[in-house]
This record gives structure tokens, sequence and C-alpha cells, in this order.
């Protein structure tokens, strides 16, 4: 239901972050990660929502990239893993870090994590490991452009590319053309490699 919300700063602690739009205050949970990138309060902010319901509450999670958002997403999609846990990891490390710790099955790196021990670290890494190794994750990326690789994973996968091989074109892809910035150009550019 909810993109983004984009207003002003009214407020900001570093568990949370209230956006003014047009009069209406949005109260977004947020990693410290985000924390650490917003203006200070009065100026303007876009921040990439997820929304979560369960039937005695009602949330809104902020982050200011897209790789953020995305592991957010995969991690309360593991049962037994809730939006605390996963605020907790992207509290802890940043999102290319909390992904190679996934694919490089390393649970004693997860179990710093807040709420994470052994058993749960292991399970992490059984359900990410591989829906994570794909994705492309930068830890300097502009809001949208972990969005946009990930959007041209997604299609490529609908093209009848398994997940891994997909990844693997769109990183020689990357690698190739760095300045491809659209979905578009990157679906076309792995498609050309053909």
């Amino acid at each position: 239901m909810f993109e983004y919300v984009a207003g002003k700063l009214a407020s900001k602690k570093p568990t949370q972050a209230v956006i003014d739009v047009k009069g209406v205050g949005f109260r977004l949970l947020i990693p410290t990660s985000t924390y650490e990138q917003l203006p200070e309060p009065g100026g303007q902010v876009r921040l990439l929502v997820v929304q979560h319901v369960r039937e005695d509450t009602f949330q809104l999670y902020g982050f200011l990239t897209g790789g953020e958002r995305t592991l957010f997403e995969l991690m309360v999609s593991v049962p037994g893993i809730g939006p605390r846990t996963a605020l907790a990891a992207l509290s802890t490390m940043k999102p290319a870090e909390l992904q190679r710790h996934l694919t490089e099955n390393n649970p004693a790196m997860l179990q710093r994590i807040s709420g994470v021990g052994r058993k749960t670290a292991e399970r992490l890494i059984v359900e990410l490991r591989d829906r994570t190794r794909p994705l492309v994750l930068d830890d300097g990326e502009s809001p949208d452009t972990a969005n946009i690789h990930n959007d041209a994973l997604l299609a490529l996968e609908a093209l009848g590319y398994a997940r891994a091989k997909a990844g693997m074109a769109l990183r020689r892809a990357l690698r190739k053309h760095p300045d491809a910035s659209t979905a578009d150009q990157l679906i076309r550019l792995v498609l050309s490699q053909r």
C-alpha cells in the first residue's frame, strides 16, 4: 500500500522518525543505519516504507536505502523472525555485510544481533542464503538503486532465468556498464549477453 513517505522531518530518535506530510505526521520505526543519515529536523526526507500488520497493531517501518528495505522484508518472511529482530540486524550491520554473513554461512557473526542465538542464526542462513546471494547491495547506494537492481532480477526470473543465474548475469552487466540506471537498461544488457 505505501511505497515511501516524503516530507519534512518533524523529529527523529535512533529508533524512529516522524515525517510531516502536508500536516499529517507519519511515525516510522527505523534502524540506526537510517537514523545516522537523516537530516536535522525541519529538513526534507524520503523514506522507503514497509507496513507490518498484525491483528493487534499496524506499524510502518522506514528505510533510507532499498537494500535495507529488501533485507528487512526477507528477514520478516522467515518463521519466528519479527520486525524487531530485523531492525536489530540492520542496526548492527550494513546490508552488504549482513548479506555476506548470510551467504558465507557465518552464524557466529549473526549472533552479534540482539535476540539472535545460534539456532536462530542457523535458521536465517538456511532460509536466506540463496535468496540474498543474487541481490545487488551497495552500502553507498541511492534509495532507488537496490530497487532498480532487484526489479531487474525479478523480471529476469519471470523471463525464465534461475535466480542465481539472473544474479550473476546482472553483476556481469553492471561491471561492464556501471552507468546503467534503470531496470529496463539492465534487463536489455543481460538479454544481449545471451
